[in-house]
């Protein structure tokens, strides 16, 4: 339980921690010496919470875990978004990843929660909870408290709930996909609009102890979902668990106000079936790419779950084909009629002002429509998105 805890604790300043301590956990971490050394200061921070047991324990981990999820490229680039123009001085003086994550927690639940749910939304996308539908453009979201109160109606009686029901509308940045502009300016961002729903799910009941006697406890959890319209393309994402079909055309009858016809837009899959072999990877001078190479596949055959993975090091100078060749000689998994499910394609950049020394993405990919790029920068994602289009390996349907 204490990675969470761990990992904040060794890549916050001091200083911050220091707050984070004071204002939310006082009571669990005492005697610390806040003016030891750093590292005195971790360590001394760390012994207390191996000692923790109980609800301050987990409420102390649940919180840095909300803190370390937002620090990936994604996280960072929503939170910053949500900066106040007022903010910017202190939000550029930070430290790193973690302080910007836990300032930005300190200073604005509400905020922190909307950059929390716009970074659920966005790492959901085209994944088995998603779905993206055509709707009208430039409608704006109705504010009537009717017009609200009728979409939370409706979706209680879609999933056939009772209880409480929370709706956080909210507007929001989100990169532009390649394609549609984006390719101009790493820069350009849409507006979009996003609709946070949090319902209270059907009881359970667990046993706890009230002071020495065991007793049962009802507890109801809470689901989630999340809508996001962009009024300049009309695109209506829908991430939740049931029918999502219902429930865009519960909001575009509620708070847009406007029918659709709930036609889905397409959804990217890849076809990675070819990099089995090798392949010439194209690309254009002004990238700045040094080279491109296949350097992870994972195979198995088509009548179980086994699997073989080959990874090679991006130093390695033969192709991941000519390794595995050399291995497994006649019985080379490559060669033997295996499926391909999953691959990773290394992009190396000729160093530059931004990265003097250069750097590697690593675009990891697996059918049929798993790519890890929505965890990557901007500037990587449109890259990313680029070139995957460029070399064959993405596929759409209906």
């Amino acid at each position: 339980m204490v990675s969470d805890i761990s990992r904040l604790v060794k890549n916050t300043p001091v200083k911050s921690l220091k707050k984070f301590f004071n204002v939310v956990h006082k009571e669990l971490i005492k005697d610390v010496g806040w003016k030891k050394q750093d590292e005195l200061v971790r360590k001394s921070i760390l012994e207390i919470v191996e000692e923790l047991d109980g609800e301050g324990l987990s409420t102390l981990n649940f919180n840095a875990e909300r803190i370390n999820s937002l620090t990936d490229q994604l996280g960072q680039n929503i939170l910053k978004h949500f900066v106040n123009d007022d903010e910017l001085d202190r939000y550029h003086q930070l430290k790193n990843e973690h302080d910007r994550a836990l300032w930005f927690f300190l200073e604005d639940q509400a905020r922190f929660r909307q950059v929390e749910d716009s970074w659920y939304a966005d790492t959901k996308r085209q994944g088995r909870m998603w779905n993206g539908y055509s709707g009208p453009k430039n409608v704006e979201i109705s504010k009537n408290p009717v017009h609200k109160d009728s979409f939370q109606e409706n979706l209680m009686k879609e999933y056939r709930a009772v209880g409480n029901i929370k709706v956080d509308i909210y507007e929001r940045k989100r990169p532009r996909p390649y394609g549609e502009g984006a390719e101009d300016s790493e820069e350009e961002e849409i507006d979009i609009i996003q609709i946070m729903v949090y319902r209270e799910d059907l009881p359970t009941t667990h046993l706890a102890f009230e002071k020495s006697d065991l007793v049962p406890k009802i507890f109801r959890t809470v689901k989630e979902v999340a809508i996001t319209y962009c009024p300049d393309s009309g695109e209506i994402e829908v991430v939740s668990e049931g029918d999502r079909d219902a429930i865009v055309k519960i909001f575009s009858e509620t708070l847009l106000q406007a029918e659709i016809k709930g036609e889905r837009v397409p959804l990217k899959q890849y076809d990675i079936s070819k990099l089995l072999r090798t392949m010439a990877f194209s690309h254009d001078v002004e990238d700045n790419f040094e080279w491109v190479k296949v350097t992870m596949l994972k195979v198995g055959p088509y009548d179980n779950n086994n699997n073989v993975t080959l990874d090679v090091s991006t130093k390695e100078q033969k192709e991941i084909y000519e390794v595995s060749k050399e291995y497994f000689d006649e019985n080379d998994p490559l060669q033997s009629g295996f499926r391909l499910k999953q691959a990773r394609i290394s992009i190396r950049f000729f160093p530059d002002e931004e990265n003097r020394r250069g750097k590697t993405l690593h675009v990891k990919l697996s059918e049929p429509n798993g790519c890890d790029l929505k965890s990557k920068s901007q500037k990587e994602r449109l890259i990313g998105e680029k070139y995957l289009e460029r070399w064959g390996l993405v596929k759409k349907f209906e």
